[in-house]
């Protein structure tokens, strides 16, 4: 189970279940600190891909207004 904030990265990666919580910042991969309920929530949802039907290197994207100020990634440059 991988919670990432560079889902293009951690798709490289093909990880077996990954759970993307968009607009999330390095460092906040379950929310701010503080954010008890959110970072619950983002916990639950994560968890719930165990049980899911997910095929390895897909990243699940979740969107969690409550987070608030959304932040992108940088994209990843292809090889080439």
């Amino acid at each position: 189970m991988l919670i990432t904030v560079s889902p293009e990265v951690s798709a490289q990666m093909r990880p077996p279940r990954a759970l993307y919580p968009k607009g999330f910042r390095v460092g906040n991969s379950t929310g701010r600190p503080g954010m008890r309920e959110l970072q619950r929530k983002v916990l639950r949802d994560a968890l719930s891909l165990l049980t899911a039907d997910t095929r390895p290197g897909r990243v699940v994207t979740i969107e969690y207004p409550e987070y608030g100020e959304q932040y992108e990634p940088p994209k990843v440059k292809s090889k080439g």
